[in-house]
């Protein structure tokens, strides 16, 4: 039934006024020290329009669930996945080729894997694609992105519907650096901040545009998971 409600609010677009944000790019060769310089991109409201469709549809055959950490409390987002791999989180956060039901996870649309591409600005065999909803009270604890077979290889998230406080720190006794991400933003953890521990902090609503017609946030996070 809780998939019945998001999928209602994944469509039709809401309109409302939208202003192009100016980022500059970063590539994994070039070292981002804040959490701006991880935008890489900002997305066009067409595209992002033609994302949520598409997420409506990975979440209608792989429901979205709840995960729960090693210390056994359930976590404030819930998840699915496209892809090869995708991410489990069930007392150990791993990867696995079927979903909660058993069944191989609905495949990464081509558009996804173009716009990973362009992000990094070369090619990489991604295979697996996750996705979380945050509740407009949701947030994401900080961490690493250790469970990837190889830890080198770039991460890409495309950011829709409510806005978000983003940080990133080097080690958990580094500066903290933080920035708002809206809706279409892409973000690159590569090269140096690969490693790096982030958090999404906060849910910020009336975002500049928003492709959901309710409340709340999806990311997409492009990996490649397993060995390539």
């Amino acid at each position: 039934a809780g998939n019945h409600g998001l999928l209602d609010f994944l469509g039709p677009v809401r309109r409302c006024f939208h202003t192009r944000l100016h980022v500059g790019r970063a590539r994994g060769d070039v070292a981002m020290t804040t959490a701006a310089q991880t935008i890489v991109q900002q997305l066009e409201p067409q595209i992002q329009a033609r994302l949520v469709e598409q997420v409506r549809d990975v979440i209608g055959r792989s429901p979205l669930i709840r995960p729960r950490t090693p210390y056994g409390l359930d976590m404030r987002v819930r998840v699915t996945s496209a892809g090869k791999l995708g991410w489990v989180g069930d007392g150990a956060y791993r990867y696995t080729d079927v979903d909660a039901h058993g069944k191989p996870w609905p495949p990464i649309p081509q558009n996804w894997l173009d716009l990973a591409d362009q992000a990094v600005g070369t090619h990489y065999p991604w295979d697996s694609a996750i996705i979380n909803w945050y509740d407009p009270d949701a947030s994401l604890g900080w961490h690493r992105d250790l469970s990837e077979h190889d830890l080198s290889l770039p991460i890409v998230t495309i950011a829709l519907g409510d806005a978000c406080s983003w940080a990133i720190r080097e080690h958990e006794d580094a500066p903290i650096s933080r920035c708002r991400l809206e809706s279409g933003a892409v973000t690159l953890l590569a090269g140096p901040t690969r490693g790096y521990f982030h958090t999404v902090e906060r849910i910020i609503a009336a975002p500049l545009f928003s492709p959901l017609d309710k409340p709340g946030r999806l990311s997409i996070t492009l990996r490649v998971a397993g060995a390539p």
